[in-house]
């Protein structure tokens, strides 16, 4: 069974949807999936969702009408105002393996937010969920590729399964395979600077046993990389040293997930 067959792409129609909408084709195209192109018409200033309906219908079906002449594509419009939820249940609904969408983060003030319905996604998604990098440069199709993966593990009973998905879509794309955990830092009662040391190493030693067992269980011989400190900052800098094309992170319930698609340089998928 393909690991993604049902691809699920939220569409406002803004310029970030269209560089994101270059990144569904790709993966449409890759893995032969399915598209659902769904919008969710609310309120206008001085129309009812519904008086706008047939308008933003015939928007929807004229919307990368050219690029995904050759896909299995479905077009559906709802009306709502709290998108989040929708988008949510129509992928319950429709069985997708994957949501795209984009950060709707551009600028230097933006780039420090994720879009609220974005997050909010974020938090009610059962399947997975790629989100773009932070740009409003819409990347041509021939530009986008996956030869690198890498895959972040905090090591917790869900790891297991993040690292599967991961060595499954590195494995799609014959594309190397990374694996990157953060340790946390020192605690501040430990004033030596040996005893620092040593604890780190033992940590580390620790993280490495551990990440050893897992990639013996997957069947993978991936390039581990092991930082103390911030998460995010700790992935980040595995993501630029690696030359990731696509993030893979375990969907968590702390701010982490929130910081690490905000700074990832590239694509994340979280699960």
């Amino acid at each position: 069974m393909a690991l993604i067959s049902r691809i699920l792409f939220p569409v406002d129609f803004s310029d970030n949807c269209l560089g994101a909408a270059r990144y569904v084709e790709a993966m449409a195209g890759r893995f032969q999936a399915g598209v659902l192109l769904l919008h969710v018409v609310g309120m206008g200033e001085h129309n009812l969702a519904e008086e706008l309906l047939p308008q933003r219908q015939e928007q929807l079906n004229a919307f990368l009408a050219d690029e995904l002449k050759y896909f299995s594509v479905e077009r559906l419009c709802l009306t709502g105002n709290d998108v989040a939820p929708l988008i949510a249940e129509t992928a319950r609904s429709w069985n997708a393996d994957l949501v795209m969408m984009p950060t709707h983060g551009t600028g230097t003030f933006e780039r420090l937010l994720l879009g609220s319905v974005t997050a909010e996604v974020l938090g009610s998604l059962v399947c997975p969920l790629w989100t773009s990098v932070h740009s409003d440069v819409i990347v041509p199709l021939e530009a986008i590729h996956c030869r690198r993966v890498l895959c972040a593990l905090d090591l917790s009973d869900r790891s297991q399964s993040v690292l599967a998905w991961a060595a499954s879509l590195a494995a799609e794309y014959q594309a190397l395979l990374g694996i990157v955990h953060a340790t946390a830092h020192m605690p501040a009662a430990v004033t030596s600077v040996s005893l620092e040391k040593e604890l780190s190493r033992s940590v580390a030693e620790q993280s490495h046993l551990e990440i050893h067992n897992l990639q013996k269980a997957a069947g993978t011989q991936a390039r581990v990389f092991i930082g103390s400190g911030d998460p995010a900052a700790v992935i980040t800098d595995a993501t630029k040293q690696f030359e990731s094309d696509i993030l893979v992170v375990g969907r968590g319930h702390s701010d982490d997930s929130y910081a690490i698609i905000r700074d990832s340089p590239c694509p994340v998928i979280s699960i």
